[in-house]
């Protein structure tokens, strides 16, 4: 029998990593593209990662990745980046493009479809199995997006794992059993901490390690953020001597020389921010750039206040399950941003330097998703806060009541919630399970709505976007366009206790429901999945 292909998918806002588990030597191995990827520098082993770029030429031409540097397409109006992040954070922005306007989730779509697409016609016969990393406070909608796309790829099976969980396992397996440890992942689009142990699996005849998250916390702030920082800085620059009237010919080239800055301050003291206007006839522009400038940024924008915060909210879910910081070995970095020294410093000072590692920040993320694929296990818990909605005949309004809580582990061993539905009126034939997410107030502290979108003439502005509301409680309907009903034979007749149910959690983190008649005594679905949950 034919095993199936198991690949791992970390989907970045700056870079993609693609690897699959060797059955052979029990290890990860990172796959690469001749065309689209691009090599690590100053890692071992050949490593390579795929930019998040996808560009669209004349008719149905279509760059990806690395092709768009090659090519020069960089700073074309053509040329679609950050893609995740904007995905993320449900952007209304639509990409002005030669075949017509896009959103950011389509374009998202198109550019992972053709690496699955590829991966698939390379594996010719056989079952191809992905798993997919998803950002620690990542909601329902992205979730959505990533099986959506995926089931028109030919991929047979698809399980997500959060980034953080990622790193840890692959982190995690070259330290001793029983350590704790944080995992620090700041990428192109958010920040991901976590808390992790490692022990022992218990059951019998069970043999191996896991990796047991503690605590963890995300924020919206990464390199794309950075990016948009140093934008800001160097356009007051460009603006004092050359006015708004050659604004719009520098915006994009002047984007790239911002992010090539960042990325050289992390090697050199000091670097140029130059470019050439994309306006024939204007001369070109500089500034010279330093860590110091750089570190002025960062603190003006509160990185290191929000970095800290994040720190502290993953150490505190730790503390609650019986954590000390004593007993943190170690702090592993991860991620692009892992290598800014302002960054690695601050996270220096805070735990001690001998405590604090950063070798291989781009790839950690997928050697990890892959060993979850292969079938290392990891006890995790969950993101955010479910309930049930009911009609309460007696007040006349619909109640909520808590099934999930921020913190439950899963899968889970025993149900998370049990108790009775009654049906609404005589002659009820379907009694109906809505969840709903809810998301209180602060949990998503720290967003910004602030983008860089690009406009029909070429350039790039920055624009305020309406954000969310995040000091009141709000409910999301996570499973509107899929509802599920609990079917009552015979009818049931108003204000009548019809079903007993329980709800548990999966490893995949899908919320189960067994319902039971209590008319009848008969079970009438066991562990039938409602609603995927974060």
């Amino acid at each position: 029998m034919l095993m199936p292909f198991r690949i791992a998918v970390d989907f970045g806002t700056s870079n993609t990593v693609l690897s699959c588990w060797d059955e052979e030597t029990e290890k990860a191995r990172i796959l690469a593209f001749p065309e689209w990827s691009r090599p690590c520098t100053g890692q071992e082993g050949g490593t390579s990662y795929i930019p998040s770029l996808i560009h669209y030429g004349e008719g149905n031409a279509t760059w990806i990745g690395n092709q768009v540097c090659e090519k020069g397409l960089l700073d074309s109006p053509s040329t679609v980046r950050w893609m995740k992040h904007y995905i993320l954070t449900r952007s209304p922005v639509r990409i002005p493009l030669p075949g017509g306007n896009k959103s950011y989730r389509e374009a998202g779509t198109d550019f992972l479809r053709a690496l699955l697409s590829s991966l698939t016609q390379m594996r010719g016969t056989g079952d191809t199995e992905a798993v997919f990393t998803i950002p620690v406070e990542a909601f329902e909608h992205y979730q959505d997006w990533i099986f959506d796309l995926s089931g028109t790829t030919g991929i047979s099976s698809v399980r997500v794992v959060d980034e953080a969980s990622a790193a840890a396992l692959a982190s995690g397996i070259s330290l001793r059993t029983g350590e704790s440890f944080m995992l620090f992942d700041m990428g192109g689009g958010t920040l991901d901490v976590s808390v992790v142990q490692l022990e022992d699996r218990e059951q019998e005849h069970d043999t191996g390690r896991r990796c047991r998250i503690l605590g963890k916390a995300g924020e919206d702030i990464g390199g794309m953020r950075i990016d948009q920082w140093i934008f800001e800085y160097v356009q007051e620059q460009c603006l004092a001597v050359r006015g708004h009237g050659a604004l719009k010919g520098f915006s994009r080239p002047l984007l790239t020389a911002c992010e090539r800055a960042k990325e050289d301050l992390s090697r050199v003291d000091a670097t140029e921010i130059a470019f050439t206007p994309a306006i024939p006839g204007e001369s070109g522009f500089s500034i010279p750039f330093t860590r110091g400038d750089l570190e002025r940024i960062l603190e003006e924008n509160e990185m290191f206040s929000r970095l800290n915060a994040t720190l502290q909210r993953a150490l505190q879910g730790a503390y609650s399950r019986g954590f000390e910081e004593d007993d943190l070995s170690g702090v592993v970095m991860v991620g692009g941003c892992s290598q800014i020294p302002s960054i690695r410093r601050a996270l220096e000072y805070r735990f001690g330097r001998n405590r604090v590692w950063h070798d291989h920040p781009l790839d950690t993320v997928a050697r990890g998703a892959a060993a979850f694929s292969s079938g290392i296990d990891l006890d995790d818990h969950v993101q955010h806060e479910y309930a049930l909605r009911f009609w309460n005949s007696r007040s006349g309004i619909h109640e909520y009541r808590t099934l999930v809580r921020k913190g439950d582990p899963y899968p889970s061993r025993q149900p998370v919630a049990r108790f009775l539905i009654r049906a609404t009126y005589d002659g009820q034939v379907q009694l109906g399970v809505p969840i709903y997410e809810i998301v209180r107030p602060g949990s998503r502290r720290g967003q910004s709505f602030r983008e860089l979108v690009s406009e029909p003439g070429g350039g790039m502005r920055l624009l305020d976007l309406p954000g969310e509301c995040s000091d009141r409680t709000t409910l999301s309907w996570i499973n509107e366009n899929a509802p599920f009903f609990i079917p009552a034979n015979p009818p049931a007749l108003r204000d009548e206790s019809r079903f007993e149910i329980s709800f548990s959690l999966d490893g995949n983190k899908r919320l189960l429901i067994t319902a039971s008649d209590t008319r009848t005594g008969q079970i009438v679905m066991k562990d039938q999945p409602v609603a995927r949950l974060v």
